[in-house]
C-alpha cells in the first residue's frame, strides 16, 4: 500500500508578514492560531523571531561617537556616549557592552 506524502508549498515573506499581522490583530492564543492556520508552533515562533524582532535602531552595530575636544580643564576628550565621558583611550568591545 503507497502512502502519500504531501508536500507543503513553502509560505513566501509576505505571506509570513501577513499571517504574523493577522495573529497580533487576532487576539488568540499562538497555539489556538496555529491550529486554525495549520502551522507548527515552532515554526510560527521562528517566523515571528525572525520577522518582528528585528532591532532597526542600530545600522550595523556601529556607534556615532563625538569628535575629540579639549574639556576645561585641558585635558582631551577621547569619546562621549550616552552623555558618558572618556578621557582614555577604551576598548571598542567596552564601549559595545556600554551602548546594549
Amino acid at each position: 500500500m503507497e502512502q502519500e506524502q504531501s508536500k507543503r508549498a513553502r509560505r513566501t515573506s509576505a505571506e509570513i508578514k501577513k499571517l504574523l499581522e493577522a495573529f497580533s490583530q487576532s487576539g488568540m492564543c499562538a497555539k489556538d492560531f496555529c491550529m486554525l492556520h495549520s502551522i507548527s508552533e515552532a515554526g510560527f515562533y521562528k517566523w515571528r523571531t525572525r520577522y518582528v524582532n528585528k532591532p532597526t535602531s542600530k545600522e550595523n552595530n556601529f556607534v556615532l561617537l563625538h569628535e575629540a575636544s579639549e574639556a576645561k580643564d585641558g585635558s582631551m576628550l577621547f569619546a562621549e556616549v550616552k552623555g558618558i565621558r572618556f578621557y582614555q583611550i577604551v576598548a571598542p568591545s567596552y564601549l559595545k557592552e556600554l551602548i546594549s
